[in-house]
């Protein structure tokens, strides 16, 4: 998965060209992505023989995790950032399916209620370097009224850390959907208590 920094610096290179720095500067980063290693592959001629081999690569992962259930061996999963010499993990994100479900139907409610819905998985960027810092659950960088209200984040069983990024980016942070629509009602539509 390429953050924005990252497709940005890639742009229109040929993966020839940048995957070998990749690989460089990340040593496993590729493999841990499922994409083969065979160099020949990496051209574009060669781009149905690539996703053969990729498919292998993938479904040789998906038999190993289903093995992992079996035996109650799961890895544990976290979302990372890449800078020049070092991946490391970045708060935030959607832990599970309940978590997601619970924010996709939240973006739902707001659209009924003729808001503009969030950001799911909004990635926060720190304005400075452009790196990735945390990743808000669902988020309205504008407000939810643009130009009206402020940055709005929703952030469902989040650590301390993803809310103090948030917060200090200038986002009013709600960690439970009760307070976000409360917050909504009184604040975005003014109307009574629901």
């Amino acid at each position: 998965f390429l953050t924005q920094d990252t497709n940005l610096q890639i742009s229109n290179n040929l993966p020839e060209v940048y995957f070998p720095k990749i690989e460089a500067r990340h040593p496993g980063a590729l493999a841990s992505q499922w994409i083969p290693m065979d160099s020949n592959l990496w051209r574009m001629e060669n781009y149905l023989d690539f996703l053969a081999a990729r498919r292998e690569l993938l479904a040789q992962a998906a038999n190993e995790f289903l093995s992992s259930l079996l035996t109650g061996d799961i890895p544990e999963t976290e979302t990372v950032s890449e800078s020049d010499d070092v991946i490391t993990a970045v708060p935030g994100g959607i832990v599970d399916e309940a978590e997601e479900e619970l924010i996709l139907k939240t973006n739902i409610w707001i659209t009924e209620q003729g808001l503009p819905e969030g950001d799911f998985l909004y990635e926060l960027v720190d304005e400075d370097s452009g790196e990735l810092i945390a990743v808000l659950d669902l988020a309205w960088p504008t407000g939810i009224q643009t130009g009206y209200s402020d940055p709005v984040a929703l952030l469902i069983d989040e650590e301390l850390e993803t809310l103090e990024l948030a917060s200090s980016a200038g986002f009013r942070c709600f960690t439970d959907i009760d307070s976000f629509r409360h917050y909504v009602h009184e604040e975005i539509m003014a109307l009574e208590p629901a």
